[in-house]
Protein backbone atom coordinates (compact mmCIF):
# COMPACT_ATOMS: atom_id res chain seq x y z
CA UNK A 1 0.00 0.00 0.00
CA UNK A 2 1.45 3.40 -1.13
CA UNK A 3 1.34 6.39 1.45
CA UNK A 4 0.12 9.75 0.54
CA UNK A 5 0.10 13.29 2.96
CA UNK A 6 -2.75 14.81 3.82
CA UNK A 7 -2.75 18.38 4.35
CA UNK A 8 -2.16 18.38 7.77
CA UNK A 9 1.06 16.63 7.11
CA UNK A 10 0.10 13.36 8.45
CA UNK A 11 0.63 10.21 5.98
CA UNK A 12 -2.36 8.27 5.34
CA UNK A 13 -2.29 5.00 3.30
CA UNK A 14 -3.98 4.44 -0.15
CA UNK A 15 -6.80 1.75 -0.39
CA UNK A 16 -8.86 1.15 -3.64
CA UNK A 17 -12.10 0.28 -1.46
CA UNK A 18 -13.74 0.10 2.19
CA UNK A 19 -16.20 -2.15 2.17
CA UNK A 20 -19.05 -1.94 5.18
CA UNK A 21 -21.35 -4.16 6.29
CA UNK A 22 -22.64 -5.15 9.69
CA UNK A 23 -23.19 -8.87 8.10
CA UNK A 24 -20.06 -10.50 8.29
CA UNK A 25 -20.76 -13.67 5.11
CA UNK A 26 -21.94 -10.18 2.66
CA UNK A 27 -18.50 -8.39 3.91
CA UNK A 28 -16.33 -10.36 3.55
CA UNK A 29 -18.03 -12.38 0.44
CA UNK A 30 -18.15 -8.60 -1.15
CA UNK A 31 -14.76 -7.77 -0.35
CA UNK A 32 -13.50 -10.97 -1.72
CA UNK A 33 -15.01 -10.78 -5.04
CA UNK A 34 -13.28 -7.04 -5.32
CA UNK A 35 -9.83 -8.75 -3.88
CA UNK A 36 -10.10 -11.06 -6.86
CA UNK A 37 -10.97 -8.77 -9.62
CA UNK A 38 -7.24 -7.17 -8.12
CA UNK A 39 -8.69 -4.10 -5.80
CA UNK A 40 -6.85 -3.45 -2.40
CA UNK A 41 -9.74 -3.40 -0.19
CA UNK A 42 -10.38 -3.00 3.69
CA UNK A 43 -13.29 -3.72 5.76
CA UNK A 44 -15.61 -2.74 8.68
CA UNK A 45 -18.26 -3.99 10.25
CA UNK A 46 -20.38 -0.76 11.29
CA UNK A 47 -20.13 3.09 10.56
CA UNK A 48 -17.97 3.81 13.54
CA UNK A 49 -15.02 1.62 12.06
CA UNK A 50 -16.09 2.90 8.82
CA UNK A 51 -15.33 6.83 10.00
CA UNK A 52 -12.39 5.50 11.77
CA UNK A 53 -10.28 3.99 9.04
CA UNK A 54 -11.89 7.25 6.54
CA UNK A 55 -9.82 9.19 8.84
CA UNK A 56 -6.78 6.86 8.23
CA UNK A 57 -6.57 5.85 4.65
CA UNK A 58 -7.18 7.35 1.54
CA UNK A 59 -10.06 5.39 0.30
CA UNK A 60 -10.48 5.47 -3.18
CA UNK A 61 -14.32 4.32 -3.14
CA UNK A 62 -16.74 3.03 -0.22
CA UNK A 63 -19.14 0.15 -0.95
CA UNK A 64 -21.80 1.52 2.22
CA UNK A 65 -24.66 -0.80 3.38
CA UNK A 66 -27.26 1.59 4.22
CA UNK A 67 -29.27 -0.18 7.36
CA UNK A 68 -26.80 -0.82 10.28
CA UNK A 69 -27.12 -0.85 14.03
CA UNK A 70 -25.38 1.81 15.49
CA UNK A 71 -24.10 4.51 12.55
CA UNK A 72 -25.78 3.71 9.67
CA UNK A 73 -24.67 4.29 6.46
CA UNK A 74 -27.04 7.41 5.95
CA UNK A 75 -25.34 8.72 9.21
CA UNK A 76 -21.97 8.37 7.63
CA UNK A 77 -22.83 9.89 4.83
CA UNK A 78 -24.27 12.98 7.02
CA UNK A 79 -20.93 13.01 8.54
CA UNK A 80 -18.83 13.01 5.24
CA UNK A 81 -18.14 16.29 3.72
CA UNK A 82 -16.31 15.28 0.54
CA UNK A 83 -16.79 11.35 0.68
CA UNK A 84 -15.10 9.12 -1.94
CA UNK A 85 -17.46 7.73 -4.64
CA UNK A 86 -20.18 5.79 -2.98
CA UNK A 87 -21.67 2.82 -3.77
CA UNK A 88 -24.67 2.59 -1.49
CA UNK A 89 -25.65 -1.28 -0.88
CA UNK A 90 -29.08 -2.00 0.73
CA UNK A 91 -32.19 -4.62 0.55
CA UNK A 92 -34.82 -1.76 1.22
CA UNK A 93 -35.13 1.36 -0.79
CA UNK A 94 -34.42 4.72 0.54
CA UNK A 95 -37.74 6.78 1.46
CA UNK A 96 -37.96 9.80 -0.50
CA UNK A 97 -36.50 12.42 2.35
CA UNK A 98 -33.20 10.00 3.08
CA UNK A 99 -32.71 10.09 -0.69
CA UNK A 100 -32.78 13.69 -0.93
CA UNK A 101 -30.44 14.42 2.15
CA UNK A 102 -28.01 12.15 0.70
CA UNK A 103 -28.53 11.96 -3.31
CA UNK A 104 -25.18 14.40 -4.13
CA UNK A 105 -23.29 11.65 -2.34
CA UNK A 106 -23.90 8.45 -3.94
CA UNK A 107 -22.13 7.31 -7.12
CA UNK A 108 -24.55 4.40 -7.47
CA UNK A 109 -27.13 2.58 -5.06
CA UNK A 110 -27.37 -1.36 -5.86
CA UNK A 111 -30.09 -3.40 -4.71
CA UNK A 112 -29.34 -6.50 -2.40
CA UNK A 113 -29.08 -9.11 -3.94
CA UNK A 114 -27.10 -7.74 -6.67
CA UNK A 115 -25.18 -9.55 -9.10
CA UNK A 116 -20.98 -9.09 -8.85
CA UNK A 117 -20.81 -7.67 -12.52
CA UNK A 118 -22.68 -4.90 -11.47
CA UNK A 119 -20.56 -4.47 -8.33
CA UNK A 120 -17.29 -4.74 -10.03
CA UNK A 121 -18.36 -2.66 -12.60
CA UNK A 122 -19.59 0.35 -10.23
CA UNK A 123 -16.40 0.34 -8.68
CA UNK A 124 -14.57 0.35 -11.94
CA UNK A 125 -16.56 2.91 -13.45
CA UNK A 126 -16.18 5.32 -9.68
CA UNK A 127 -11.92 4.51 -9.98
CA UNK A 128 -10.98 2.86 -12.69
CA UNK A 129 -9.02 -0.31 -12.64
CA UNK A 130 -7.35 -1.93 -9.88
CA UNK A 131 -5.39 0.45 -8.30
CA UNK A 132 -6.05 3.70 -10.41
CA UNK A 133 -7.14 4.95 -6.90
Amino acid sequence: MSEVGTPGGEERAAVDVLVVDDHEAIRTSVAELLRTAGYSVLEAENGAEALDTLASHRVGALVLDLRMPGIDGLKVLDTLTDPPPVILTSAFTLEIDEQRRVDSKIFVQLVKPFHPRRLIDAVASAIGGPGSS
